[in-house]
């Protein structure tokens, strides 16, 4: 438990483009537990969210709530406006559906609160195009952190393109979660948009404060892995990897959690591999139910085939667990021969040996070690510092506290 900080009067207003929409929900999470640190680190905070459901999603809008919901997270205010989204095809209409519901809230938001001295907004599509407008209209600089994978896996229409590419444009400053994300979209604008810093997500503070989890039992060795069950997370390659790496010990088992499409064919695979009663499928997890999960298991494998960052990845590290990654993007910023392995994109054998030279030798990675080690990058402390020092510079003002910002450029972070 948190207590809040000394107040100074530096006043943020947080866009994500997608948010948690009730308790336990992890989309978007990493949004909602980075305004909450920042909140109990002394900033003035409040969230706006045009919480808009696609048409395609009919069966679950009747009854579903209309109007402005406000409320208050833990001290933090939070304004979103429930409905639908009646363009789900037409992209420039659907980003200025979003944005006019955004506009609405924005001035509930000022008259209740104030107007803010710099807005964060999360994701280009279509927080940062909200930013923009308050920007044009309103004047009040704002800062972008990009963390869609849409883009390099070329999910992104032309409208879509474009309306990124002036969001990113105008901001004062852009972020990426990832060194390799962050090379990718400064190729991906151009030179006339500007450069990317690295700001990865922070980890939830309470993964770092969990007891760090027992040794398994004789015999027994779990790996976990957390995210969507769809195609990018390469769920079907790890039960090859598994099925290759483990035939023969019993005793190492699976455990699945995420929901997605892929869930039926995955329960099929598992069971013409041979692997289906080592293989347990979990459900979607709460941010709690991940914490519990890592404490069970040994080891954390995340074999997707792209990732902007891995926030499962950084969970496990603050939890002692050494992981098994693929080379997708965001892992190699995160993982060092100290918390665990890499192995290229998908290369079944190439899983399948890492995940066994993980289990044989798993004596060799000491739980508190990684658990420092990332905390010092991903706690609240370190993200929180470099995240106030670009409010206050962005807002005209001197740093909070006499200290350096400390910015990691790109060819430097991907080096490390």
């Amino acid at each position: 438990m948190h207590a809040p900080a000394h107040r100074d009067d530096i006043h943020v207003l947080v866009i994500p483009s997608w948010y948690p929409a009730r308790p336990g929900d992890i989309s978007g999470s990493f949004f909602r537990e980075q305004a909450l640190a920042l909140h109990w680190h002394g900033c003035q905070l409040g969230v706006i969210y045009p919480q808009l459901r696609s048409l395609r999603h009919w069966r679950g809008l009747a009854g579903s709530e209309r109007g402005v919901r406000r409320e208050f997270d833990q001290g933090m205010p939070v304004l979103r406006s429930p409905g639908v989204n009646p363009f789900p095809l037409f992209h420039g209409a659907a980003c200025r559906w979003w944005v006019r519901h955004g506009l609405k809230l924005y001035r509930l938001y000022v008259a209740e609160f104030g107007r803010p001295d710099v807005v964060h907004a999360h994701a280009s599509l279509y927080g940062g195009a909200l930013a923009r407008q308050l920007w044009l209209r309103d004047g009040v600089p704002y800062v972008l952190t990009e963390h869609s994978s849409m883009y390099p896996r070329g999910r992104v229409s032309r409208v879509q393109a474009r309306i990124a590419r002036e969001a990113a444009r105008d901001a004062r400053r852009r972020f990426a979660v990832s060194a390799s994300f962050g090379a990718f979209l400064e190729g991906y604008f151009g030179a006339d948009v500007g450069s990317w810093e690295v700001m990865p997500n922070i980890v939830d503070a309470s993964f770092g404060e969990r007891p760090l989890g027992e040794p398994a039992a004789e015999g027994r060795f779990a790996f976990l892995t957390v995210g969507g069950l769809n195609e990018n997370k390469g769920i079907h390659l790890l039960f090859e990897a598994f099925a290759r790496g483990f035939a023969d010990q019993p005793g190492v088992s699976l455990r699945i959690g995420g929901h997605g499409p892929e869930r039926a064919r995955l329960e099929r695979l598992a069971v013409q591999l041979g692997i289906a009663d080592r293989v347990t499928f979990l459900g979607a997890l709460t941010r709690q139910q991940v914490a519990e999960e890592l404490a069970r298991a040994q080891a954390l494998v995340h074999p997707s085939r792209y990732e902007t960052f891995g926030v499962a990845i950084v969970e496990a590290l603050a939890m002692g667990r050494p992981v098994v990654a693929t080379r997708c993007g965001g892992p190699e910023g995160i993982v060092t021969a100290r918390d665990g392995l890499l192995v290229p994109v998908d290369d079944i054998e190439a899983l399948a040996r890492a995940m066994r030279e993980l289990r044989e030798h798993i004596d060799r990675y000491d739980a508190a070690a990684i658990r420092l080690a990332c905390l010092e990058r991903f706690g609240e402390g370190a993200v929180v510092a470099r995240l106030r020092d670009t409010y206050e510079t962005v807002a005209g003002r001197a740093p909070h506290q006499a200290r350096e910002r400390v910015v990691v450029p790109l060819r430097q972070a991907a080096g490390q």
